[in-house]
């Protein structure tokens, strides 16, 4: 019995010892920077280290992840539902046999194609080659982190731009009322990613010193790529008078801030004064109308069109002799 326990022990324990150390593999890390839907190929070489019978060796690719020293903290339990960061659905090797002579080598190519709609960032596989005659004997082995076989590094940079523009800034050009009281800006999104442009619109007075500042798009409204938005910013000048400008100041990006700069310029008069300013102007009108009719009244036209004042004493009966010219003759 003792003997049967032995060889039962050397059956289970012996092989896993074998898969680590019948092979050699190299290299140790496959480190590589790609965009979306970039894709490379790389070369594994696996060498068989038995010396008198061949070797069929199975390939496997582990999803992992890895601690900030480089080691392998843990195997990830495979998800086919999102293939957009699920590392193993890039990677391409054979899956069959790898058959090996003893002392052959073999050099295995290692395809990888990123999802095209893969977020950027670090992902990280394990390619592991088990020396066994079973396929799901590699895999148990692989899982347990008892396989020789490659890391494979893929850094997925952001190739994406931020891009944004102010396609208009508008405000009335002479504000009375309170529904003129508002400041229009619309912005558009000419890059490949969403972004939240957010800021101030600053006032200032005629001498150019800062009145007042209010916030923009204090929500953190986001616009998406081909699409525009107008944000609107109320004046909040109450019963000022004269002129202003407004500069609004926006910050967007996501990899890097940039700015977005407008400026305008308006007429501020409070609904009161402005009816008070129409009064004045009217009543200014009707006062030199009737001065003006007063004054034609005492002009006579001669036969020539000319206008000849004529100048006659009260109390008194007219008298030609008074005058340069009869006008009865």
């Amino acid at each position: 019995m003792r003997v049967i326990a032995l060889l039962l022990l050397g059956a289970v324990v012996l092989p896993a010892q074998v898969f680590a150390s019948g092979i050699s593999v190299r290299p140790f890390l496959i480190d590589v920077s790609l965009v979306p839907r970039e894709s490379t190929t790389e070369t594994i070489l696996v060498e068989s280290n038995y010396e008198l019978r061949n070797a069929t060796v199975y390939a496997t690719v582990n999803e992992i992840t890895v601690g900030t020293d480089g080691a392998i903290k843990e195997f990830v339990t495979p998800v086919m539902t999102d293939r957009t960061n699920t590392v193993t659905s890039w990677i391409e090797i054979t899956r069959g046999q790898i058959k090996l002579a003893a002392g052959e080598s073999a050099e295995i190519p290692l395809s990888i194609k990123v999802h095209p709609f893969a977020e950027p960032g670090e992902y990280h596989a394990f390619i592991g080659l088990v020396p066994t005659s079973k396929r799901f004997q590699a895999e148990e082995v692989a899982l347990a982190g008892e396989a020789d076989g490659v890391i494979v590094k893929i850094t997925v940079t952001d190739e994406r731009k931020d891009a944004m523009r102010i396609t208009s800034m508008t405000v009335d050009r002479i504000v009375a009322r309170e529904d003129e009281r508002k400041v229009e800006i619309t912005v558009a999104n000419s890059g490949d990613m969403a972004s939240a442009p957010q800021g101030e619109l600053i006032f200032y007075d005629s001498r150019g010193r800062e009145v007042v500042a209010v916030p923009v798009n204090q929500t953190a409204e986001s616009i998406n790529p081909d699409e525009e938005k107008t944000f609107t910013a109320i004046i909040p000048l109450d019963n000022d008078i004269g002129q202003f400008k407004a500069n609004v100041n926006l910050l967007y990006g996501e990899n890097q801030r940039a700015s977005l700069y407008d400026t305008t310029s308006f007429f501020m008069i409070p609904i009161q004064y402005l009816l008070m300013l129409i009064g004045f102007f009217t009543l200014l009108i009707i006062v030199l109308l009737l001065l003006m009719r007063n004054r034609r009244d005492q002009y006579v036209n001669t036969a020539d069109g000319d206008d000849v004042p004529m100048y006659i004493k009260d109390g008194y009966a007219a008298n030609p002799h008074d005058h340069d010219i009869d006008l009865t003759k």
